[in-house]
């Protein structure tokens, strides 16, 4: 995993990882980010589109999007 703070934007690379692993990756920048920030989580692992953004609308972080690029997904979230 990798991950990187871009401006006001934290993106977390856990591709190459299966659940449960980007659930916690996701979480774990959450919780390092300011209120407000965006976190983007990359993954290539497709049961993570939905596992990544349930457990992110569980803990109270809005889900921005979930768009596909080349062979895996950005997912998008707001910290609240």
């Amino acid at each position: 995993m990798r991950a990187d703070r871009i401006n006001d934007k934290y993106v977390v690379d856990a591709r190459g990882y299966a659940c449960p692993y980007p659930q916690v990756f996701a979480l774990k920048a959450l919780k390092e980010a300011q209120p407000g920030s965006v976190v983007e989580v990359l993954v290539d692992n497709p049961p993570s589109c939905e596992n990544v953004p349930n457990a992110v609308r569980r803990a109270g972080h809005e889900v921005l999007g979930v768009v596909q690029e080349n062979g895996y997904w950005r997912i998008i979230i707001r910290r609240r």
